[in-house]
C-alpha cells in the first residue's frame, strides 16, 4: 500500500514492475479464463460469423490485440471454448458404457443428468459447441465431429441394449429413438439457464421421465396411434 497526504491508496497496476532484479520478465496475471467465458458469451449471443475479437475483448475490458497473446484467430478461440465440455461429456459417457452393474434405464437417467450438469457447468460454452460444431469444415474440427458421432453411437447402443434386455419397447428403430433423445437435450440450447445443482438435477429427471415413457411404452403407443381415424 502507498500513502499520500495521510491517505492510503493501492498501487496502480499499470506501474507494476515488468522485470525482476535480474532483468527476467515478470508474468502478468493471465486473463485466459475470462477470455474463454467472454468468447462463449459472444459466440452464443451473436453467432460465430458475427462475433468479433473486438467484442470479446470489450466484454473482458481489454483490447483486441491483447487476445492475440493467447490465440492466433477467432477459429482457434472457438476451438478452445468448445474443447473442455466436449471432452468431458465423452469421457463420462464412456464411463457409463462400461457400467454393467446397473440397468439400461438407470444408465440412461445418469446420461441425461450428466448432460444437463455439463450444460450448467460449462454454460454457455456447451451450447456454443452444439450451435457451431456441425457447421465448421476446417480440418482442426474433425476431432469434434468424430466425438459427436461417437456420442450418438453410444446413445444408440445403450437404447439397443435396452431393447435386447426387454426394458424398452420402441415405436421405431433404436437409431430414431437415440436421435429423439439427443434432440430433446440439444434443444435445451434455446431455453436452458442454469439454476443451481439441485434445480438442474430435478430438471434432468423430468426430461428423463419424458424420454423413458416413450422408450418403455413406445411400441404399444404406436399401435394405438395407428388405430386413430384419418381426418377426412
Amino acid at each position: 500500500m502507498l500513502k499520500t497526504a495521510g491517505a492510503t491508496r493501492r498501487p496502480d497496476a499499470s506501474l507494476a514492475p515488468t522485470a525482476n532484479l535480474y532483468g527476467d520478465p515478470v508474468p502478468r496475471p493471465s486473463r485466459w479464463s475470462e477470455i474463454l467465458v467472454a468468447a462463449g458469451e459472444e459466440f452464443r449471443d451473436r453467432g460465430y460469423e458475427n462475433a468479433t475479437l473486438e467484442g470479446i475483448g470489450a466484454r473482458v475490458g481489454i483490447l483486441k490485440g491483447s487476445i492475440y497473446n493467447y490465440v492466433g484467430s477467432k477459429e482457434e478461440l472457438l476451438l478452445a471454448v468448445v474443447e473442455q465440455p466436449a471432452k468431458q461429456l465423452l469421457a463420462e459417457l464412456e464411463h457409463l458404457q462400461a457400467d454393467s452393474g446397473h440397468s439400461v434405464a438407470v444408465r440412461l437417467r445418469e446420461l441425461v443428468r450428466m448432460q444437463v450438469r455439463i450444460f450448467g457447468d460449462h454454460h454457455p460454452a456447451a451450447f456454443v459447441y452444439l450451435q457451431n460444431i456441425g457447421r465448421m469444415t476446417a480440418p482442426r474440427f474433425a476431432e469434434f465431429r468424430e466425438m459427436d458421432a461417437r456420442y450418438m453411437a453410444a446413445v444408440e447402443g445403450l437404447i439397443s441394449e435396452g431393447v435386447r434386455t426387454g426394458e424398452f419397447s420402441l415405436a421405431g428403430s433404436p437409431r430414431t429413438a437415440a436421435r429423439a433423445v439427443v434432440g430433446m437435450l440439444d434443444w435445451m440450447q434455446h431455453w436452458f439457464v442454469p439454476r443451481g445443482a439441485e434445480a438442474d438435477r430435478e430438471l434432468a429427471d423430468q426430461l428423463f421421465a419424458f424420454a423413458l415413457g416413450g422408450l418403455v411404452s413406445g411400441g404399444g403407443m404406436r399401435g394405438i396411434a395407428r388405430s386413430f381415424p384419418e381426418p377426412p
